[in-house]
């Protein structure tokens, strides 16, 4: 933790500690809330990263078992994805494990410069992505950042996956860059939902996205 964080953190407790102390002297008797709970002084000191915000509750949905099921595990058993008949709902899954080795692997097989160290993490509800890019492949992708970096950047996204309209909806919970990233979260939601519709396959459905520790569950159909 940066020194000037904690001393940021005292400091607006400190300023702020006025606005609490009337709701004690009105009330002796009962307890006050924890300080991540305090309307004010809470969201402060989770923004400046003193105290860990409580994680949100993850309802897992259906599985639908009785779907035919597809487990994916080379890049062969992707690609066999597009000879599924038209309009027949499939359950769809992958380790992150697989998925990271797919990836690496495409990679390396065609000769693609710049990218390296992808890896691929689920945990419920949210998706890590981790990668080492060279600067001009962000400029070649029109991602615009707001600082001049020239060596390799280590790259690091959190995100949620979902889906709406048949395609899937991806989240930005949080995005560093060497590990940077104050102003980057907007950037990359901007950047995701400009991308996402132009190369999304309009003969894919997903309906729904589902995401366990070290495993991705997607439910549709071809249309």
């Amino acid at each position: 933790m940066k020194s000037w964080k904690v001393i940021a953190g005292l400091m607006l407790l400190v300023l702020l500690s006025s606005t609490a102390l009337p709701v004690h002297a009105a009330s002796n008797t009962a307890d006050l809330p924890p300080l991540p709970e305090w309307p004010i002084i809470g969201p402060l000191l989770k923004w400046l990263g003193l105290v860990e915000s409580e994680p949100a509750e993850v309802t897992e949905p259906p599985e639908d078992l009785e779907l035919p099921q597809y487990p994916i595990e080379t890049l062969d058993d992707l690609l066999a994805l597009q000879d599924l008949e038209s309009n027949v709902r499939v359950r769809v899954t992958a380790t992150d494990t697989a998925l990271t080795t797919i990836v690496q692997d495409a990679l390396a097989e065609n000769n693609v410069e710049g990218i390296q160290n992808f890896k691929l993490t689920f945990t419920p509800g949210t998706a890590t992505v981790y990668v080492e890019v060279d600067p001009a492949v962000l400029e070649n992708v029109n991602f615009d950042l707001p600082i001049n970096l020239k060596d390799t950047l280590k790259l690091e996204g959190v995100v949620n996956l979902g889906a709406a309209g048949c395609q899937a909806t991806v989240t930005i919970k949080k995005v560093s860059i060497n590990n940077w990233s104050i102003g980057l979260r907007g950037i990359a939601q901007r950047w995701i939902d400009e991308q996402l519709p132009g190369v999304w396959p309009g003969a894919v459905c997903v309906e729904r996205i589902t995401l366990k520790s070290g495993e991705i569950a997607v439910v549709g159909y071809r249309r």
